[in-house]
């Protein structure tokens, strides 16, 4: 036996496999919510892990070696794109070498190129107008019918890169698509209440979620996509809260709260810390758990 094993063995590190490799593909996404559908869609045929932690705001991540090593042995690397990572991805992808995953190889995939994005800019960037994406909002996955769109295309790159597996991606896509199918009507009806709304948020990380909700966003806190508010902004927005008697202020929980609390004590607005990705509390292990985190927290609102 011994003497059958041994030549193997020599024979698959010439070849630089190791002896026991398994089959599954090694996916670096740029978020947790691309994780969590990759790894829905994907089952035991795929690992996934996300680059940048949950909790974390994604506007602002800095590239770290741990990311380096992710993606140099990855066989897909999924992004969110509309530039959401264009402050990092570029360095991270040079210098971990691994051809595979570049953009326009069959190991790369922009999930933006899927959806209908919000937001669209007809003219040049310019960032002194913030933190702009002029090819749209990049904040898509917080409406669940883009991350049926984002899911279906995960499996069909999961089916060409490991055809021989095409079946059971296509039986993941099929049950991750009926849960979520099942639980839109049921979020819907229980934020009913919210349909046609008028909110203030934050930042514009919810205009998908109004989108879907039926709600409007009509005003930020931030002047300016990025911007920390302004005494000017605020003296707007008390004027504007009390006039349109706006009672529903949505906000991230890495902003600061100073200003969203000024604005609370002044005009009674309900300020509301939503969670927006997965793994951006402790008990969101899945896409699902967002919005059942999401549609929960909102339904305690008065409106």
């Amino acid at each position: 036996m011994k003497t059958l094993f041994y030549p193997v063995l020599f024979i698959l590190l010439l070849l630089g496999a190791p002896p026991f490799a398994h089959s599954e593909l090694k996916v670096a996404t740029a978020t947790t919510d691309l994780a969590a559908i990759a790894g829905a869609v994907g089952g035991k045929l795929v690992d996934a892990e996300s680059l940048t932690p949950g909790p974390a705001d994604p506007h602002f991540i800095e590239a770290r070696p741990s990311m380096i090593r992710r993606v140099a042995s990855a066989d897909l690397m999924l992004v969110v794109g509309a530039e959401l990572e264009i402050g990092w991805i570029g360095p991270v992808l040079q210098t971990a070498r691994n051809g595979k995953v570049l953009p326009g190889a069959p190991g790369y995939l922009d999930l933006s190129s899927v959806v209908p994005l919000l937001d669209r800019s007809s003219g040049p960037a310019n960032r002194a107008l913030g933190d702009v994406h002029p090819l749209g909002n990049p904040h898509y996955l917080l409406d669940p019918e883009n991350g049926i769109r984002a899911a279906q295309a995960i499996a069909e790159r999961f089916k060409q890169l490991d055809p021989k597996n095409a079946d059971e991606y296509a039986k993941n896509l099929a049950r991750f698509t009926e849960v979520l199918r099942a639980k839109m009507p049921v979020w819907k009806k229980t934020l009913e209440p919210l349909k046609d709304k008028r909110v203030v948020a934050y930042h514009t990380s919810f205009r998908y979620l109004a989108e879907f909700f039926g709600f409007s966003v009509v005003a930020f806190v931030e002047p300016l996509p990025g911007i920390p508010p302004t005494a000017s902004q605020v003296e707007m927005l008390l004027r504007r809260i009390r006039e349109e008697k706006i009672s529903i202020l949505m906000m991230e929980e890495f902003y600061e709260r100073r200003s969203a609390n000024f604005l609370a004590a002044q005009t009674g607005i309900q300020v509301v810390t939503l969670p927006h990705a997965v793994a951006s509390e402790p008990q969101i292990k899945t896409y699902v758990d967002l919005f059942d985190a999401i549609v929960q927290r909102l339904s305690q609102v008065k409106v």
